[in-house]
This record gives C-alpha cells, structure tokens and sequence, in this order.
C-alpha cells in the first residue's frame, strides 16, 4: 500500500511538470517580477529594509510570494478540474488510500514551492548580486518552504470546496491578491492602519517573511512566527479534510 501511494505521488509530480505552460507561470513569474520591480523601482538602491539590504529584504518577500502563488495554483485548480471530469471518483475504486489524491496535490505544490523559491534567490544572485554564506542561503530556503504548507492547505481547501474549475481559478486569484496585499509583504505591516496592521501581523506571508528575513540576517528563528503558520495550516488542513468527507473521500 506505501509503495502503491508513493507511486501515485511520484505520478502527479510528473504529471503537473509536463504541463509547461504551469511550469513557465508558477516557477518562472515570481523570479521575473523580482527582477522587473528590482531593475524599474529601485536600480542601484543602497536602502534598507527590515534589517537588510533592500535587494535581500525584497528577495525574501518575493520568494514567499513565489511559494504563495507556485502552491496556490497547483493544487486549488487542478483538484475543482479533477472533481468535474471524475478523475476523483475513478481514483475511489482503486487501491488506494482515499487521500492520496490530495497527498498527491501537496507534494507537486511543495515541489514547486521549493524551485520558485530557488530560481527567485538564483535571480536575485545574479541581477542583484546578493551574497550571503552558504548556511544562511540554506537556511532561508529552507524556512520559507517549511511555511508554504499553509498556504497549500488553504489551496486544497479551495479545490475541495469548489465545485466549478473557474470559479475556483477565481477563489485562488483572490486568495493569491489578499496574502498578498494584506499579508505583510507588500508593505511592512507598521506602516498600515493600526486595524490592517494587526491583520498583517497575523496572516501567513508576513510570518514566512519574518522567517526568512531573520534567516537572511543570521538572527534566531522567531517563534511567534513559527506559532502563527502552525495555527493557519492546522486551520485550513482541517477544513479541507472537512471538505473532502463531504464529498465521501473517506472509506
């Protein structure tokens, strides 16, 4: 039974990289709008930001933005897509665990978490000429990675829970603009109203933001940050498995 789930997992892996199209918007896009933003706003800048050199401040943000996106889209879409055309009930009469669909989903979204994350800090080392040891480049990919499940589960929330493919391309482009703009990325959440300040500090990009921009800085790890992505992904792993008995993914 493992290695029947674990062939399956390698499967969806390989099935969501053969679509290039995927591969071109969820790993190539946050890298280029690294670089786009970097060389229009601001070429040459020496600021600072959260601690850091702004080139580093903004690396950072934007590799969780590409962790945000890359797992967003690959797993909330592809699974409303999968419940329309039976790809779902096929997979319940096979021998299988009855969650190795979606297991199958959060694997190819961390794997493309995992490379969007890689190609923004290859970027930024090429165009920008960040440099940090070796340990801290390990240690910031490492850390926005291990945060991207939230924002997976929140995909797979959105894929069990609507029924309707663009209905569900719609949902996750939100989701997508509201961590963004809200979660502390775009603009340091001090700068916000005292309301929206608070909500920043409490969404899952800001607390993989601050993860990563302590690790860029060698600092320790910030526990408070550690405790708000533990209480989102639980959240949102529950109401997804919610959804998914709703629709008898149990046996």
């Amino acid at each position: 039974m493992i290695s029947a789930t674990l062939g399956y997992v390698r499967f969806e892996i390989a099935r969501a990289f053969r679509n290039r199209d995927a591969l071109l918007f969820r790993l190539g896009l946050p890298a280029g709008l690294y670089v786009a933003l970097r060389a229009v706003l601001s070429p040459g800048s020496d600021e600072t930001a959260e601690g850091l050199p702004s080139d580093v401040a903004a690396m950072v943000a934007f590799a969780v933005f590409g962790a945000l996106y890359s797992t967003l889209f690959a797993s909330g879409p592809p699974l409303a897509n999968e419940r329309v055309i039976g790809w779902l009930r096929q997979l319940r009469v096979m021998p299988l665990p009855a969650g190795v669909v979606v297991a199958g989903k959060v694997a190819s979204a961390m794997t493309f978490a995992l490379l969007s994350i890689v190609l923004v800090a290859v970027a930024a080392a090429l165009t920008q000429g960040v440099r940090l040891g070796l340990d801290r480049w390990l240690e910031l990919t490492l850390v926005i990675w291990i945060a991207a499940p939230a924002f997976t589960a929140l995909g797979v929330l959105i894929g069990l829970a609507i029924r309707d493919p663009e209905a569900a391309q719609s949902a996750t482009s939100a989701a997508l603009i509201v961590m963004w703009l809200f979660g502390g990325l775009v603009t340091s959440p001090s700068d916000l109203p005292g309301a929206l300040e608070t909500l920043a500090d409490g969404m899952p990009p800001n607390a993989a933001g601050e993860l990563g921009w302590a690790a860029a800085r060698g600092d320790a790890v910030p526990l408070s940050a550690v405790a708000v992505l533990g209480v989102w992904t639980a959240a949102l792993s529950a109401l997804a498995a919610l959804a998914w008995r709703r629709l008898g993914g149990v046996r």
